[in-house]
């Protein structure tokens, strides 16, 4: 029986002859429950290319998405460091750009999501950010932009999701794309949102992020989920140029006992939900 693989729940199951072929691949474990072998879908694209480079045939019934051929509506002019990034990241469609605020990521995005040609899910933080997106994308591409978060579910070849909502859909709707965007790439780590990149099968991953890394020195994780870092740029070298100059100034404010308890209570609030 040909080796075939299958996507369930957020997993990668294998059937057939999946035994014999065990001690070839990595994080392949047996499911009791189901009497098959299972592994997380994020480990989709290794396993098809560790059994494409050991010449072990198989049917793919997991994969849900095919390439996609995307019509921009109007040339993009990239600046140097944009094109630099596209050249980086192209390099494997694996991996985190840090660019500083302002500095062009969801114009970056538009031109990765056109070259790599498979349908996409970006991730965001809030609902706002997701109409921004969509807004963006609108302007650049033919294709309709869909929406999940905020009571929307409109699915597309190109769609922009709050990462909660993404999170809630990812079980039964990871095998719909094959590139990912995740806007704020440093939200990824935390314990909810890494389910949403564990659980999809895209073989095609791109981060972005101002500030990679994390009070709880969890970068490793997001690289591990998204790629590693790749591409990077720091606010000082655009300062003047693509951006404007800035001045950092700290304005020390005085607070009665009960702002600073309300205070508190609100930065705690902030700090859990960017972790």
């Amino acid at each position: 029986m040909t080796l075939s693989l299958h996507f369930d729940k957020g997993t990668i199951q294998l059937h057939g002859m999946a035994g014999r072929y065990m001690q070839h691949l990595d994080g392949i474990s047996w499911d009791e429950r189901t009497n098959s072998y299972r592994t997380p879908a994020a480990n989709y694209r290794k396993l098809v290319t560790a059994l494409c480079e050991k010449n072990i045939s198989f049917q793919d019934h997991a994969r849900k998405f095919s390439a996609e051929t995307f019509v921009l509506k109007k040339n993009i002019r990239p600046r140097s460091f944009q094109s630099e990034a596209a050249e980086a990241w192209l390099s494997e469609k694996h991996g985190v750009v840090t660019l500083p605020t302002g500095a062009g990521k969801t114009i970056l995005a538009v031109m990765l999501i056109a070259e790599t040609g498979r349908p996409t899910l970006i991730h965001v933080p809030t609902i706002d950010l997701m109409r921004q997106w969509k807004e963006v994308l609108s302007e650049y591409f033919e294709t309709p932009i869909g929406l999940l978060g905020g009571g929307i579910n409109d699915i597309q070849t190109i769609t922009v999701a709050t990462y909660d909502s993404a999170l809630i859909h990812v079980t039964h709707q990871g095998n719909l794309f094959g590139l990912l965007v995740f806007d704020e790439c440093h939200h990824l780590p935390g314990e909810q949102n890494q389910f949403t990149a564990l659980g999809s099968i895209a073989p095609f991953r791109l981060g972005l992020t101002a500030t990679p890394e994390r009070a709880d020195g969890k970068e490793q994780v997001l690289y591990e989920l998204c790629g590693p870092l790749c591409y990077e740029v720091h606010i000082d070298e655009l300062s003047g140029r693509t951006l404007a100059p800035y001045v950092v100034e700290t304005i020390e404010v005085d607070m009665r006992p009960e702002e600073r308890e309300q205070y508190e209570i609100s930065r705690e609030c902030y700090t859990d939900f960017l972790r």
